[in-house]
C-alpha cells in the first residue's frame, strides 16, 4: 500500500510553499458548489388616510417605497391570485431564470475545470522536476481539450444519479396517485411504502455518488495527466482502481475525515470572522455597485425601476457576498487544494507501485523452433 503519512505531509507542504495554487483554489472555491397564492387582503391605499390593512400606514414611507409598493401590487399580487390567467407570464418567468441559470452554469464551468486540470498538472509537473510556475502560465495548463472532457466525465457520472432519480420519481407519483383512489388503510399503506421508498432511493444515491465521486479521482487524473480520451479515461481508471482499490479506499477515508475536521474549522471561523466582515461590507458593496449599476442602467431602457432594481439585485448580490466572505472562500479554496493535491500524490504513488509490481513479473521466454 502506499505510504498515506508521507502523501499527507508532502500535500501540507506543496500548499503552503506553492502559493500561486492559492488562485486557483480560491477559483474553484467560488466555482464548486410550492409557491403559495398571496393573501387577497394584502392591498395599497393611496388615499393618504388609508394604508395597508394590517395596520401599517404607507403613507407615512419614504416615496420610493410607495411606489415600490404600488408596482408589487398591481403587478406581481395578481400573479398569485388568479394564476391560471398568468401562464404564459410564468412561463416566460421560467424561461428567464433557466436561462440565466445557464449563464452562470458556463461561466462556472469554464472557470472551474482549467482551474482544476491547472491544479492537477501544475502539482504533477513540481514533483517531477521541481519547476513552479505562474498563474499564465498554469492557466494555459489548464485551458485546453483535457478541461472539456473533464467537464464531460462529470456529466457522465451526474446522469446515473439523474436517472434513478427521475424512474423512481415517476414511479412513485404514479403509485401515489393510484393509491389515493383507494380508501381506508390502503391509502395509509400506500403513503408509509412511498416515503419508505423515498428513503431507500435517497440511501442508494449517496452511496452510487460517493462511489462515483472516487473513482472520478482517477478518471480525471488520467485525463489531466495522460491526455486520454473520456472513454479511455473511464477505461483506464477503472482498471488502476481495481489494481489499487485497497490503497483508494483507505485514502477516501483519510480524507473524509480530513474535510469533516474542515468542515468543523470553518463553522468556528465563519463567527470568528465577523469583524472582518464588517471591515469588508464597504469593499463588497463597492464592488457590486459595479454590475449593479450596469445592469440597472440597462435593464430601466425596457422595464420600469422595480423590476430593474430586483434584476440588477440578481447580478449584483453574487459579488457582494463573494468580497463580503472572501476569507471563507479562500479557507475552502486551501483546502480543496490539500485535497486535489493529495489525490495527485497518491496517483503517482500508486502509479510506481503498480509499475514495479508488472515488472517484477517473470517474462515467459519466447519458445524456439
Amino acid at each position: 500500500m502506499i505510504d498515506f503519512g508521507k502523501i499527507l505531509k508532502r500535500s501540507w507542504y506543496i500548499l503552503w510553499n506553492y502559493r500561486v495554487l492559492w488562485i486557483f483554489g480560491l477559483l474553484l472555491a467560488l466555482t464548486t458548489g410550492g409557491s403559495s397564492g398571496s393573501n387577497s387582503n394584502f392591498r395599497f391605499n393611496d388615499n393618504n388616510n388609508g394604508g395597508y390593512n394590517n395596520g401599517f400606514d404607507m403613507s407615512q414611507a419614504p416615496e420610493f417605497l410607495q411606489e415600490f409598493a404600488r408596482w408589487f401590487e398591481k403587478d406581481v399580487i395578481p400573479l398569485f391570485e388568479n394564476p391560471s390567467q398568468h401562464i404564459a407570464t410564468f412561463i416566460w418567468i421560467g424561461v428567464a431564470f433557466f436561462l440565466l441559470i445557464l449563464i452562470f452554469g458556463a461561466i462556472s464551468a469554464f472557470i472551474h475545470y482549467p482551474s482544476e486540470v491547472a491544479v492537477i498538472r501544475m502539482v504533477d509537473r513540481y514533483e517531477s522536476s521541481g519547476e513552479k510556475v505562474g498563474f499564465r502560465e498554469g492557466w494555459k495548463l489548464g485551458w485546453n481539450r483535457r478541461a472539456f472532457r473533464l467537464w464531460v466525465i462529470d456529466l457522465i457520472i451526474s446522469l446515473p444519479a439523474f436517472l434513478v432519480f427521475g424512474t423512481f420519481l415517476v414511479v412513485g407519483i404514479v403509485f401515489l396517485i393510484n393509491a389515493t383512489n383507494r380508501p381506508g388503510d390502503t391509502w395509509v399503506g400506500a403513503m408509509i411504502a412511498t416515503i419508505g421508498c423515498i428513503f431507500l432511493l435517497v440511501f442508494a444515491i449517496i452511496i452510487l455518488m460517493v462511489f462515483l465521486r472516487l473513482l472520478r479521482q482517477f478518471f480525471a487524473r488520467f485525463a489531466a495527466l495522460e491526455e486520454t480520451s473520456v472513454g479511455e479515461s473511464f477505461r483506464r481508471g477503472w482498471g488502476f482502481f481495481k489494481q489499487n482499490w485497497k490503497s483508494a479506499a483507505v485514502m477516501w477515508l483519510i480524507m473524509v475525515a480530513v474535510g469533516f475536521g474542515v468542515g468543523i474549522v470553518t463553522i468556528v471561523a465563519f463567527f470568528l470572522l465577523i469583524p472582518v466582515y464588517v471591515v469588508l461590507l464597504i469593499p463588497a458593496a463597492l464592488a457590486a455597485a459595479i454590475p449593479g449599476l450596469l445592469i440597472y442602467g440597462l435593464a430601466s431602457l425596457f422595464l420600469s425601476w422595480p423590476p430593474a432594481l430586483i434584476i440588477a439585485a440578481i447580478f449584483a448580490l453574487p459579488v457582494f457576498f463573494t468580497v463580503l466572505f472572501a476569507p471563507l472562500f479562500l479557507l475552502s479554496g486551501w483546502f480543496l487544494i490539500y485535497d486535489s493535491t493529495v489525490w495527485t500524490l497518491a496517483y503517482r504513488e500508486m502509479k510506481l507501485i503498480s509499475n514495479a509490481s508488472a515488472a517484477d513479473v517473470p517474462q515467459v521466454p519466447a519458445e524456439t523452433a
